[in-house]
């Protein structure tokens, strides 16, 4: 199977791959330029290039783990023979050339993703034969990649305007969204067409496309035609266990490896604990005050005890998921606190979301009438329902404290989150309208969400305060009054509804 990367560009070739499990190696040339991505059963497990800044060695010295001295032989090795070597020699340990790998193969998808020409040929008989695997957010970098493409690249790639797009199963997690983008998933609430989602975001057709683009190689949403260009063999493919690194690695391990009954008995534990971990610092088990030497001791303790490839051939595959799951926090947390810059900005994040929380307790509550049919139904809903229910007034409450704060971007996310599960709840809908409101480039989107709000509560004066603060930021004074008529008309004495009648007879006043 090949073809021309105009024709199927390469985040379409590896979504399709992911959708349909497949194995195997898609080769790509751009001009002088050769990549190849390693597949087994859907998942990026490695990728190669031939462009030296693409290649281990440049890596390590960029990252001063290795002397030139030490790597001036390697020649033409291949990056997993050069990456044994070294750590047989003990020049580099092999969990810090796992976190190289990672990064060097993110960022030769990142390259490749970008290639608008040249050819790609994938070969489902080609297997990896090194043993060796990278995980990575696959999902995130397509969108990534979206988002730098071409405007008429990707108009391109939708034939025609009637095609349906469906929501997916659950409920996403909006945390990486962009604002557009989280809007766009709250419009879609049944499989809608694609030409009708297009005038109902707010954006321009080719940036609407655009973003449309990206949530569909992000498993957001669904598209009616899925990308049906690759064949799979009839033969089942063959799956290498997985491994980090090659076989002269294992003698590695530490010769203070607890005994594998103890890890057993430990096992359950140390899932519950990650279970439980609310930020990074927990999951390391370190306090946040911690020393870089500290971190780092503990996370290679855990790595000792728990690495996943420990556990693949002892433990069923489903706790060996979850095993993986909790490593890669483990991994995630580290990266983060190793790194001086990242690590400031996470603890500003830590202590904004402590003080977005005590916001959050502030946050209007659900007022219950008489014949309120929520009350009624929830009463009867089974857990599921209740879960999700809960998830949105969760993420209404976060929304509402970033809000306050003016952290106006994941307000949104977390506002849109909540009036995408509960489209019917009227202050899930007035306050995602207030944080669209706040941001110049989703302002016109906001009056949709109030207007729905007063629809949902029109004896609410503050939803009419709100789409009154709207229309006077948007230069409509006189609708602006006429909403703070109707909110005096249900509270006479609101102070909001007051203060900005005052401002809106200082702009009448002739200066």
């Amino acid at each position: 199977m090949k073809g021309q990367l105009s024709d199927h560009p390469l985040a379409e070739l590896v979504h399709e791959v992911s959708l349909k499990h497949l194995s195997g190696t898609l080769r790509l040339q751009h001009e002088s330029v050769k990549a190849a991505i390693y597949f087994d059963q859907g998942e990026v497990i490695y990728a190669a290039s031939n462009l030296r800044e693409l290649r281990l060695v440049e890596y390590l010295k960029k990252h001063g783990l290795v002397a030139e001295l030490e790597v001036s032989a390697s020649g033409n090795r291949s990056d997993v023979s050069l990456a044994a070597t070294l750590v047989a020699s003990g020049v580099v340990d092999r969990l810090t050339l796992e976190f190289v790998f990672r990064k060097l193969v993110a960022d030769i998808l990142r390259v490749a993703l970008l290639w608008s020409k040249g050819t790609w040929e994938f070969d489902d008989h080609s297997l990896l034969e090194d043993s060796i695997r990278v995980r990575l957010d696959i999902p995130g970098l397509l969108m990534e990649a979206a988002r730098r493409m071409k405007l008429e690249l990707v108009a391109s790639r939708f034939p025609s305007d009637k095609e349906l797009i469906s929501p997916v199963k659950g409920l996403p997690d909006f945390n990486t969204l962009m604002p557009a983008e989280g809007f766009l998933i709250s419009r879609v609430d049944n499989p809608i067409k694609l030409g009708e989602l297009i005038a109902l975001s707010g954006l321009r057709e080719p940036e609407a496309m655009k973003t449309i683009y990206g949530l569909l190689l992000g498993n957001f949403i669904e598209q009616e035609h899925k990308p049906n260009v690759l064949r799979a063999r009839q033969q089942a493919a063959v799956s290498h266990p997985p491994a980090s690194l090659s076989a002269p690695l294992d003698s590695l391990q530490s010769q203070g490896e607890a005994s594998a009954q103890t890890q057993e008995l430990d096992l359950d534990a140390f899932l519950a604990r990650l279970h439980g971990a609310s930020n990074h610092y927990e999951v390391l088990n370190v306090i946040s005050t911690a020393p870089p030497e500290r971190i780092k001791n503990s996370y290679y303790a855990l790595a000792r005890l728990y690495h996943p490839d420990k556990f693949h051939l002892q433990t069923s595959a489903t706790l060996h998921t979850r095993i993986e799951s909790a490593f890669a926090r483990i991994t995630q947390a580290y990266e983060t606190l190793m790194d001086a810059g990242r690590r400031s900005n996470y603890d500003a994040r830590l202590a904004a979301v402590e003080k977005s929380r005590k916001f959050a307790r502030s946050a209007p509550k659900k007022v219950f009438k008489k014949a309120d049919p929520t009350r009624d139904s929830d009463a009867g809903t089974a857990p599921e329902v209740e879960s999700e229910s809960q998830r949105a007034e969760k993420n209404f409450k976060e929304g509402f404290g970033a809000l306050q704060q003016g952290q106006t971007k994941f307000a949104v996310t977390r506002l849109a989150a909540a009036a995408h599960a509960l489209p019917h709840e009227a202050r899930y809908r007035a306050y995602y309208g207030r944080a669209l409101a706040a941001g110049e480039e989703t302002r016109r989107l906001a009056e949709s969400e109030l207007q729905t709000a007063i629809k949902l509560d029109p004896n609410n004066a503050s939803y009419r305060v709100m789409l009154a603060e709207l229309c006077f930021e948007l230069g409509f004074y006189k609708r602006a009054e006429a909403e703070l008529v109707r909110a005096f008309s249900l509270e006479p004495n609101d102070p909001e509804a007051r203060e900005l009648m005052d401002k809106l007879e200082t702009n009448r006043t002739p200066r």
